[in-house]
């Protein structure tokens, strides 16, 4: 019979009892982690309980940090400071793993003398009295050095380099490197690189939702790495006349991070957009939905799944507007090593430890039916639909709520009652009626969101008038003596004064109350545009977006300014 393995009474074992202890995680999740902790340090490749939890989603960074400052904030180091120089590293093939009760936990690929053995002592940045070595081999350090030491080369230096010397494979292969590497540190959604004649060869980043021209790069040296980004992303480099789709990957700070690349040639030349595709970038909903125990409360009840109940969640809003992130979010709440999540989405974007993610182009042959008996054979307990985009897709989704999942997808739509009449519209004539009254039973929560820029730590000025101005020009209210802050800039903003993007939402939420539902679904059959008129219903709670923009506003999360743009734009 299984038992649980217990943690140890070092700082990572710590770590797991206090996650468990605070609710962050369960027990279960816990001993999840600890075995495959146990399985990779079996198998030659420890991993810190910390990085295990991380990548299984159980916690973020942020809490997993947070636990680490309440343990032991001399300790911090640990886990998130280098704890040899690079240079000994390299010089004796060692990488450091942890520290545990004054011992010095490292890989080594060489033998090491006594001599060496008391320089690592002396050099590490925490006191240490001894080490612990785990033989390795030399490739595995020189990859974990090459994952978590950045090299001190950027894109800039060796577009330098290309520039002055001969073009060749390795330096092309480092410009890639350093300009992937500089997105993730930049937080960049995207990267944009034109091949256009001199001088318009520019490659862009897209932060915080608006896209910087970043680096002017010569158009002979743009023309060899855009072949380069073919190669590398398994397209055709040769081809300059159609559009291609690919993938890449880079190890950053220990962890795989995946781009999606397109190509589209147009006039003039050739364009190549980067996703970024980092799930260490992943927002959470405390960070997407500050100041907002209401919407955190929501989350919480969807997360704790219990039996087939069913119940429809719809995540709208215009492109770039944070659907999928929230979606992923809400996602790494649940309890995915107790229940069974699938995902059917084009393409899989991030993967999701412990949920069955389904690529959707798999199953572009099969017909409605077809999808619904092969995800349902499955045993299903959540199932999330990356968007409704069609009838098959839209009808796959009221089944599967019908036979008691609780789904959740994604619509384009402008507001909460056009994302209802928005999955309306691609049904068929002959299918509409039954689809009404399924989405009337069983739609349970619409979230139609936006992101605006949030203010960056640096904004201190206080602003005293937009209080008023603000409940005069849009009659939004605020308690007591609102103060709000005003941005300023500082090199962490890139001088901006945002840092970041936050949600602001209008959410509707409907219980499952039988009365309830039968009103509703009279109200509807009458007309699928009395859907506003359910908003006001008794027990029918709906969060309007200017009393969220209030909210955002007071709790100092954004400026005045951003939300009278946001409000113009018709937020």
């Amino acid at each position: 019979m299984n038992t649980l393995i217990t943690p140890d009474n070092s700082l990572q074992g710590q770590i797991g009892k206090y996650l468990v202890t605070t609710g962050v995680i369960t027990p279960q999740q816990l001993d999840v982690c600890l075995r495959q902790q146990k399985s990779s340090r079996d198998s030659g490749q420890p991993a810190l309980l910390a990085e295990v939890i991380a990548r299984n989603k159980f916690a973020s960074q942020e809490q997993i940090g947070f636990a680490v400052k309440r343990l032991d904030s001399e300790r911090d180091s640990i886990l998130f400071r280098r704890l040899l120089p690079l240079s000994l590293c390299k010089q004796y093939s060692v990488f450091p793993i942890d520290v545990e009760g004054g011992i010095l936990i490292l890989k080594a690929a060489r033998v090491m003398t006594a001599a060496t053995k008391a320089i690592l002592i002396s050099a590490c940045e925490v006191s240490v009295t001894a080490l612990r070595v785990m033989p390795t081999d030399i490739g595995d350090i020189l990859r974990s050095l090459a994952g978590i030491y950045r090299e001190e080369h950027t894109f800039e230096s060796i577009a330098l380099r290309l520039r002055n010397e001969e073009i060749n494979g390795l330096l092309l292969k480092q410009a890639l490197n350093a300009l992937l590497g500089e997105a993730i540190v930049l937080r960049a959604s995207d990267i944009h690189l034109d091949k256009l004649r001199d001088p318009n060869a520019w490659i862009s980043y897209r932060i915080d939702g608006v896209l910087k021209p970043t680096h002017l790069v010569p158009e002979r040296i743009m023309a060899a790495l855009f072949s380069r980004i073919k190669n590398e992303s398994g397209m055709d480099a040769s081809d300059t006349r159609r559009a291609q789709d690919g993938r890449l990957s880079l190890i950053n700070a220990g962890a795989g991070v995946e781009f999606r690349v397109a190509t589209q040639p147009i006039a003039g030349g050739e364009t190549i957009a980067i996703r970024v595709l980092d799930p260490a970038s992943m927002i959470g909903l405390d960070a997407l939905f500050p100041f907002q125990l209401q919407m955190h409360e929501l989350f919480r009840q969807l997360a704790n799944v219990r039996g087939k109940t069913g119940g429809l969640v719809l995540i709208s809003g215009p492109t770039g507007s944070g659907k999928t992130t929230t979606l992923y979010a809400l996602a790494q709440n649940f309890s995915r090593d107790r229940i069974n999540v699938i995902t059917v989405e084009e393409p899989v974007e991030y993967i999701l430890p412990f949920a069955r993610q389904i690529q959707l182009n798999q199953l572009l042959n099969e017909k409605s039916a077809d999808l619904e008996r092969s995800v349902l054979r499955q045993d299903p307990d959540v199932l999330i639909l990356g968007e409704i985009r069609d009838n098959d897709t839209m009808r796959a989704a009221l089944k599967f709520a019908e036979s008691g999942h609780l789904v959740l997808a994604t619509v384009h739509a402008k507001n909460v009652a056009q994302t209802f009449e928005r999955v309306l519209s691609f049904c068929d004539v002959a299918t509409k009626q039954e689809a009404l009254y399924v989405l009337a039973n069983q739609l349970s929560v619409v979230v139609n969101q936006g992101l605006i820029p949030k203010l960056c730590a640096c904004a201190s000025e206080v602003d005293t008038e937009s209080a008023a101005e603000l409940h005069t020009a849009h009659a939004m209210t605020f308690h007591g003596h609102a103060q709000f802050l005003r941005r300023r800039g500082c090199p962490a903003c890139n001088q901006t004064g945002y840092r970041g993007r936050v949600a602001i939402h209008e959410t509707v939420i409907i219980p499952t109350s039988t009365q309830l539902r039968d009103g509703i679904t009279r109200l509807l059959f009458e007309s699928i545009h009395h859907f506003q008129a359910v908003l006001k219903m008794d027990g029918v709670t709906h969060i309007d977006k200017h009393a969220v923009m209030a909210r955002l506003l007071e709790c100092h999360v954004v400026d005045a300014e951003t939300v009278t743009q946001a409000i113009r734009a018709g937020f």
